[in-house]
Parts: C-alpha cells; structure tokens; sequence
C-alpha cells in the first residue's frame, strides 16, 4: 500500500494562507502568480516564491565551450564573484557590477588611466601613430593603464629615467632626420596634425613658417627639440609647381625614431602630404630632379646613458599605499618629485648628467664621464662579475638574466601581454613584455610581482579562484585551462561530447585557451569556485523543483509548506526535491 503524508490545516494556516493550493509566500510580493499556481517574478528576483536576488551577468572569464573556438557567455557575476542578496561580491583583482572587469592595481597608482582593450584603440595609437580596432570578447573585459608622461609599469608606479647616448662608444653619431612635404594651396586655411609616437602635434596651418612648424612639434610631450629647414620659400605648402622639401632633424631625442604621421583638414581634395621617414619610402624628390634622404638615427638612446641605475621603484610603493588611505591626489603631486639616474662612480670613474652630446649638461642621463680617462667599466667588480666589459668602449655585455649599465640588475620572465594596444585590427596579446604587463620586476631577484588574479613566472596565466589559504576551486574541483575546460563540453542529453577551443595556436579570438583558467567543479558543488553545495532537482529540471529553496550550504531543499521530498515521479520518496505534493486532510 503507498505511504501517504498528511499535514494538519492549521499548520498551514499558522504560516499564511493554504499556500499548497496556490503560489507559494505568494511570491513574495515580488511576481504574480499564474493559473497554474507557479511564480512568474519580476525583474531581478527568481525563485520559487520570487525570494531571491538576483545578480547582473557579464561575459564570463572562463567557462566550458559550448562549441569549436565558441566560448566566454553570459555568467552570473562574470564567473569570478559570488551573487549576495543580488549584488556581486568579486573575487581579488575583479570588479564592475558583474565582476566583469579586470581590476587596475591602486588605481594607476594616480599617475595614469584605467581603460578597457577597446577604450585604449579606440582613444590612442601605436608607437608608430597607426590606429587599430579591437572588438574581440576581451574588448570591455581586460583593463589596463595609459600612465602619464614621466611613468611607466602595468600599474604606472615607476618612474622614467632620462635616457641617452653612451658617451664612450664610438660608433652611432646620426641624428634621425625626416622629410616633408606638402603640395596644398597656402591660402585655402587648411591645417595639418603631426603625430609622432602616437601623439598629436597642435594644430599647423598650411601656411606656416619654420618657426610655428617648430613650435608644434615640439608641442609633442616626447619631442624634446627639433631643427627645420625649408628647401624653397618660407611657407609650409606650396601648390606652384615648387616642391619644398621639409626637413625636421630630432635634435635630442636618439635612436631610430618613429616616422611622423600626417592628418589634414580643411584642404582641398587634390592637397596632398608626404612624409619620407622609413625605408620603405626615405627619399624624396623636388622640381629639379634632386633628391632629399631620410636619415635614420643611430645614437644610442640608454636609460641612463647605460653609464648610471634608474631606481625606478624609490618612493613609490609605500607612499602609494598610504595615498590609498588618505586619497588624496593633490597631496601626491606635491610629494612626488621629478626622477634622476643614480650615475656611476665605481673604480674611480665618474659620470654625471650630459647635454646629450658627451659634454655636462642638465639631461640628468649621466652621458658626461666626469674621469678622463675612464679606467673600465663600471660596477665592482666591474660588470658586477655578471658580464664581459669591453676594453675599448667600457661597455658591459651582461649575461643572461642580467641587466643595466653594471650588470647589477636581473631580468624577469617574459610573456604576451595582457594589456596592450592591438597590433592589427582585432588583434592584440601577441608582444612578449617582462611580467606580462601584468606585474612588476623586483630587480634585486628577477622575479615577477604578479597583481591580484594573475600568477606565472611571467604573470601569465590569470587563477582559479582561491579563498585565503584555500586551494583552487575551494578544495571541490579541477583549475582547468579554457583549452582543457572544452574537453569536458557534454551534449545536450548530457553525455560527454569534447570540443576544441584555441584550434589555431595563433588565434586572435582564442587567445586565452592556454591562459586563462577556470573551475570545473566536482559532483554536487556549483559555484565560480566550486564553494557551494547542488540541491537535488526536480523532475521539471529546476532546482528543488522550483517548490523550495537551495541551502547550498548543506545541499538539501528547504520546501515551502505543502510540498515535500518525492521519489523523481512526484510520489513521495527520498529525493529531497520538494517534487511531492503533500497532502491535507479535507483536500484533494
């Protein structure tokens, strides 16, 4: 004979209305209850009885792909927070009201900006000026700095040093100069921008003379001084049959330079503007058949004039920390003063700032050897026992995994960056950079000093989750790659059907398949870190059968009066499913 339960009325009554005939706590005020006595909720509750919170969805970081190369959907907070009572708490180093963001260390360490992949494409260029666009998933999920001139670092917390030319070196003494020209009437009010590692110059009228020219380049934050000549007239464009070609030769800045990049308005259609800076297109020929050369510059441009230390790191850590307390910005900029190299003065040889021509000067680049003659390099013992010093140059060739001027310095680990601007269009992560940008070098070790979220040798992979001393996943679950997450995609029966995902190692779109990490949590937990229990399911496939509420805590439904634990068939059993209607005396 089948057992049947009975529950007394007046148990249901002292808890509310007969809420086994209708929809249960009468969805708590938060939805309306349908024909079928079921809870339709209202936006942002869900639930049997419309009790519960819910929280915003976002792309999620790392999840099973649903098909070849197909992954990243919509998770409830992103899948790296937990859902509270509807809002999102995120996990270390995300945020956003999903959690769907990449988190920006100290907040650029208030010397810089913190955008997304696609902000930063669509707001700035390449060193060589050339603008790209970045629409892939990552697009508004990966954030990083664009730090302010004088800074540098994933989080903007170093300092620029001054750099220069080595002033013992023999070779490379050419100053990059580049070639312009213009054919535009002069007249016609037209203007033309000069960017110049990817920024802007004022704005230069087509009439202008070498000295407005001047002024407008060196406008440019990077562009410390320029020397211009004109070849024919004193205006910047002619239309006349004249060719006047332009040449701008970099006074201070050394190396091979970017070119330039020029934007016109408000010219005539016919107006054209050519610059000759590289080898693909270095020369350039006037009216009378004579030719003008792009001159590439081959100065050394060291930090420090490889002759001192940038110690980029004094001063800032423990001073930003304290900022974060009293967040006051003002206060850093009145604290935090300008930046020098610390020249050597080992062995007896001394360096001292230069005019970036060897002599004394206020570069603060230590390019002045103070000691004539310099006796070797520097360093004590010299190359710090970490290199080979030339005879001739005093120059240190370091060994592997040292750096700087003395070889004093380590190296860390490289890898793709994470932020960073697309080299293609829709294609970015594939520039191998110390720590990843996603880190900072501690010289002293050459070890990575990866940010929250991130961990590697070279920061490289973004974690599994982990709670204090907690392992992955909470100790209930496997930290997977996205690669190895779509080896365990099922079908939509359920049976195990694997996918590949990251098929091209060189993918633009699948970039993170060996990268970023996720949970794949063990039978009976769920969650983005495997920390909660999974409540029995009902015969409708909803969790305790929509007719109860999860404790994920224990695992087990709470079931809502008039509803209790059925055998999967809604008889009554020992599933804990709340699938089994219980029955009143009096009632059907």
């Amino acid at each position: 004979m089948r057992a049947v339960s009975f529950v007394t009325a007046s148990a249901l009554l002292s808890s509310g209305p007969l809420a086994c005939l209708g929809c249960p706590n009468k969805c708590s005020k938060n939805g309306e209850c349908n024909s079928l006595s079921i809870c339709e909720c209202s936006d942002g509750f869900t639930g049997g009885d419309c009790s519960i919170r819910t929280c915003p969805a976002g792309r999620a970081f790392s999840d099973v792909a649903k098909a070849a190369d197909t992954a990243h959907d919509y998770d409830v907070c992103s899948g790296r927070g937990a859902c509270v009572t509807g809002n999102c708490v995120c996990d270390t180093g995300f945020t956003g009201a999903a959690c769907e963001r990449t988190k920006c260390k100290r907040n650029c360490s208030y010397h810089g900006q913190c955008v997304s992949m696609r902000h930063l494409s669509e707001t700035t260029r390449n060193h060589e000026s050339k603008r790209y666009t970045y629409d892939q998933w990552d697009a508004d999920k990966i954030y990083g700095c664009i730090c302010d001139l004088g800074y540098a670092g994933f989080d903007c917390s170093l300092r620029v040093c001054p750099s220069g030319d080595d002033p013992l070196t023999i070779t490379g003494t050419a100053q990059e100069i580049q070639l312009l020209r213009c054919t535009a009437d002069n007249s016609s009010g037209g203007r033309v921008v000069l960017y110049f590692d990817g920024k802007p110059s004022t704005s230069i009228p087509v009439s202008a003379s070498t000295t407005v020219l001047k002024r407008a380049l060196e406008s440019i934050p990077m562009i410390e001084s320029v020397y211009i000549t004109y070849s024919a007239g004193s205006v910047l464009c002619r239309n006349d049959g004249v060719d006047n070609i332009v040449s701008i030769t970099f006074t201070s800045n050394f190396g091979p330079l970017p070119p330039l990049v020029a934007e016109s308005f408000g010219m005539e259609p016919s107006s054209v503007v050519e610059i000759a800076a590289d080898d693909s297109f270095g020369m350039l020929e006037d009216h009378n058949g004579i030719e003008y050369f792009h001159t590439q510059g081959d100065k050394e441009n060291d930090e420090c004039s490889n002759r001192g230390i940038c110690d980029q790191r004094t001063g800032t850590v423990g001073f930003y920390i304290y900022l974060e307390q009293v967040a006051d910005i003002q206060l850093a900029n009145e604290h935090h003063t300008s930046f020098q190299c610390k020249c050597f003065d080992t062995n007896g040889d001394k360096y001292a700032g230069s005019n970036g021509y060897g002599e004394s000067g206020d570069r603060g680049d230590c390019g002045h050897a103070v000691t004539s003659p310099i006796s070797t390099c520097p360093g004590v013992p010299p190359c710090s026992d970490h290199g080979v010093c030339d005879p001739i140059t005093k120059r240190c060739t370091c060994e592997e995994s040292f750096t700087g001027g003395d070889c004093s310095l380590r190296t860390c680990e490289k890898g793709l960056a994470w932020f960073g601007y697309p080299s293609a269009n829709d294609v970015a992560h594939d520039e191998e950079v110390e720590c990843s940008n996603m880190g900072v070098c501690h010289r002293s070790v050459g070890e990575c000093a990866c940010n929250d979220g991130f961990f590697g040798a070279a920061c490289e992979y973004m974690v599994c989750i982990r709670k204090g001393s907690q392992p992955s996943c909470s100790g209930h679950g496997t930290c997977l790659s996205m690669r190895e997450l779509g080896l365990h995609h099922d079908d939509a029966g359920g049976l195990p059907l694997p996918v590949v995902y990251g098929s091209d190692p060189n993918g633009a779109a699948t970039w993170d398949a060996d990268r970023i990490f996720g949970c794949l949590c063990d039978e009976g937990f769920e969650g983005f870190d495997c920390s909660l229990r999974t409540c029995p399911l009902g015969t409708d496939s909803h969790t305790c059968s929509d007719k109860g509420i999860c404790d994920h805590e224990t695992g087990k439904c709470k079931c809502f009066a008039g509803w209790g634990s059925s055998d999967g068939s809604g008889n009554l059993g020992l599933n804990n499913d709340c699938g089994h209607r219980l029955k009143l005396r009096g009632y059907p």
